[in-house]
């Protein structure tokens, strides 16, 4: 009698892990199956690039994106030196064939250190902000 119960303990065990090991394997199954997608915008490339001494100023500012962004969110923010917002800064508009791409026109620079703040929104509706410097000769 202890023997029957004891083989039916260790089948219900046995029972138990399989059932755990199949629930394993099938989300491990639907996240393999699942498209991949990005969990942010991330910037991939600058022009001017990030700690640049540019002998001449540039015409636009570039960021390239590793996916699409959200033109009516994005937006980049020339400042000089000293944090205050560069006249004339043209507003920025997102391009390239999949919207990957932020630029805004620049004023004539005078020489002196700049400031570019980036706000991106990707399809994922995540708001991601960067900065970094350049300088004109």
């Amino acid at each position: 009698m202890a023997a029957f119960y004891l083989s039916n303990f260790i089948e219900g065990i046995i029972m138990k892990r399989l059932a755990s090991l199949f629930a394993v394997a099938a989300m491990a199954a639907a996240t393999l199956a699942a498209p991949q997608v990005y969990a942010h915008a991330t910037v991939q490339a600058s022009e001017p690039a990030a700690n640049a001494e540019l002998a001449k100023a540039p015409a636009a500012i570039k960021l390239s994106f590793n996916e699409a962004i959200d033109p009516a969110f994005s937006s980049i923010v020339l400042q000089d030196s000293f944090g205050k917002p560069v006249p004339g800064v043209a507003k920025a508009v997102v391009g390239g064939d999949g919207k990957e791409q932020l630029s805004a026109e620049l004023p004539a620079l005078k020489a002196g250190g700049y400031i570019v703040r980036w706000v991106a929104i990707g399809p994922d509706g995540h708001r991601r902000t960067g900065q970094y410097n350049f300088s004109v000769k």
